[in-house]
């Protein structure tokens, strides 16, 4: 069961996706949505592995391993 952790500090952070190249934990929406840029909605752990919900501009929602956001400097 995944843990969600809606009051991370990460939320509302502005990040850029930026997965492995043909990474088995990833599909074709993460990475059509890879170098856009996005905010963390929350941070969720599932199987020992952090996952952040990733909203895009255009209402999208994307979830990638934490590792693999570029943190933008706040603004």
């Amino acid at each position: 069961m995944a843990e969600h952790r809606h009051q991370s500090p990460l939320r509302g952070t502005k990040v850029i996706p930026r997965p492995k190249p043909a990474d088995p934990s990833y599909g074709e929406a993460n990475y059509r949505y890879a170098g856009q840029e996005g905010h963390i909605h929350e941070v969720v752990t599932a199987g020992g592995r952090e996952l952040a919900k990733v909203g895009f501009a255009d209402k999208r929602v994307v979830y990638y391993l934490l590792e693999d956001l570029e943190v933008l400097p706040r603004s």
